[in-house]
């Protein structure tokens, strides 16, 4: 990307990038379309649903506070998980470690 005085781009620069971001947004789109319908139409729904201010209204708000706590739920047992895992693969390392060390 050219400059004219080495800080701002010029208007040229901009809607170059804007037009390859649009373009690979597009085919983005067509790649999700054909390999994933159904996801492409739950995207389309919750898009639709968000730019015509459905957060505002109160199912949007329940709808909003039910997923977060899902979320948050999932994210912290992915994360008990992944300490247990941790735990046990040390545990395991050590037992290893002693079971080799003894005089057979």
């Amino acid at each position: 990307m050219s400059t004219d005085d080495g800080a701002n781009p010029r208007p040229g620069d901009v809607l170059g990038a804007v037009g390859e971001a649009a373009s690979q947004l597009g085919s983005f789109a067509a790649h999700l379309i054909d390999d994933q319908p159904a996801t492409a139409l739950c995207t389309a729904l919750v898009a639709g649903f968000v730019a015509g201010g459905g957060l505002a209204s109160p199912i949007g708000t329940r709808m909003t506070s039910a997923t977060l706590r899902a979320t948050l739920g999932n994210v912290a047992t992915l994360v008990a998980l992944d300490l247990l895992r941790r735990a046990l693969d040390v545990e395991g390392a050590s037992d290893a470690r002693d079971e080799s060390a003894r005089p057979k």
